[in-house]
């Protein structure tokens, strides 16, 4: 008689994770499932009654207490802010998006087995999906638009098309590769079969960066880049020495990275569209159309900075400016605020701002603290991202952002990996 395996929380747990953090790479509402599925398992706990009579103390120790106050805080000033808005509808949108926030630090506060092993296991799986997730997109493109040519094959548009905006999606397979160069380069002693592994998900994950042209996503490899590259100086003691060979190698990857056909077209069209400022500056723009709505912005935030217009309302607000100021092209095509920061700003007034700032250093000590490179190395993603687009208003985004945040945060220090 075949005996199948018995599968404790703790396993349970660690599929699920597993399951989620794969989700991100194929599709943008697919995250739901595996929250639900994390909500699902904390509540079907023999042990319940302990853990929730547990779990106020647990959030509250002095170590966690600020961090889970400002995610908390961030939540309910935006159910606040539904008092002075009067798009009721679009609010509870941009609430129902930051549900984590509420739910996740309960969640992994009060039970976590996140480890270093289950940590590598766990990103190994993400990169891997990353992969095959890109293959998908590379197959989907070339049945779609084959006819037309490898030009619009490999276009950045058509190859996202079947997954989700090459700007979310980029923002996979940046944080990837980080978890592969620190692996990678990594104290311990990795398997010859494990450094070909690695490397080869390193190049698959470049590739796609290099075809999506994320310019947030690149920016955000570049800056990685240089951080690498002054660690692997660390050896040459005189520094004025140290800086110079530091500056030699940052000038030549820079060099060779702009000869990269599709990295200098990008860096071409970011001059040539920030210099075509017009009425009728197109959606289709990136970098105009973003200063164009930026610019619109500012000038609502200076009219109500202390409160803001009301949770739901930043996107309403900039739609009926652009078209009193004549960017109608831009409102037809439902332009949105493409700032995080501005769009906060314009919802819930200076508070929601400090919030956004407090949650992202609170976030940063607690990760230099607990000396994890790779969740600190999460928060230059998130500030890139916040700054160029609206992340925190769309699942892709919040999600991703709340599950890995809160999930290293809340990682237990100490060897007990049960909390009930």
């Amino acid at each position: 008689m075949i005996q199948l395996p018995v599968i404790n929380r703790a396993s349970l747990w660690y599929l699920i994770v597993v399951l989620t953090a794969v989700s991100f790479t194929w599709s943008e509402r697919l995250s739901s499932i595996g929250v639900i599925l994390l909500v699902a398992h904390w509540l079907l706990d023999s042990h319940l009654l302990i853990k929730l009579s547990s779990c106020w103390s647990r959030l509250t120790t002095s170590r966690l207490l600020p961090i889970t106050l400002l995610l908390w805080s961030f939540f309910l000033l935006h159910v606040l802010g539904l008092l002075w808005s009067d798009h009721i509808a679009e609010g509870w949108q941009s609430i129902e998006v930051k549900l984590t926030l509420l739910i996740l630090p309960v969640l992994f506060a009060t039970e976590n087995y996140l480890d270093a092993k289950k940590t590598a296991t766990i990103f190994l799986i993400f990169s891997l999906s990353c992969c095959l997730s890109f293959f998908y997109s590379v197959a989907y493109s070339y049945m779609h638009y084959y006819a037309k040519g490898w030009s619009a094959v490999v276009q950045r548009m058509n190859i996202s098309e079947g997954i989700m905006h090459p700007g979310y999606y980029s923002n996979y397979f940046a944080y990837a590769l980080v978890w592969c160069v620190f692996e990678l380069t990594s104290v311990k002693k990795n398997t010859t079969s494990r450094q070909a592994m690695l490397i080869g998900i390193i190049l698959i994950v470049l590739s796609a960066l290099l075809l999506l042209v994320s310019k947030t996503a690149m920016l955000y490899v570049t800056c990685f880049a240089v951080y690498m590259v002054w660690l692997s100086t660390a050896r040459i003691r005189q520094m004025a020495q140290r800086i110079l060979v530091f500056i030699f190698c940052i000038g030549s990857i820079g060099m060779m990275i702009t000869q990269i056909p599709t990295i200098r077209i990008r860096i071409i069209e970011t001059f040539r569209d920030s210099s075509q400022l017009n009425k009728d500056v197109p959606l289709a723009n990136s970098t105009g159309s973003r200063l164009a709505a930026w610019h619109n912005e500012w000038t609502l935030i200076k009219e109500k900075w202390a409160t803001g217009y009301g949770t739901g309302e930043a996107n309403v607000a900039l739609k009926n400016k652009l078209i009193n100021d004549g960017y109608v092209r831009l409102a037809e095509e439902n332009m949105h605020t493409h700032n995080q920061v501005f769009h906060t700003w314009l919802d819930l007034g200076i508070l929601g701002v400090l919030l956004i700032v407090a949650i992202l250093l609170v976030s940063s000590q607690v990760f230099s603290r607990l000396q994890n490179r790779l969740a600190w190395w999460l928060l230059p993603l998130i500030v890139m991202n916040i700054l160029t687009d609206d992340m925190l208003e769309v699942q892709a985004g919040t999600v991703f952002f709340a599950f890995f945040l809160t999930l290293f945060i809340y990682q237990r220090s100490d060897k007990r990996l049960s909390y009930s």
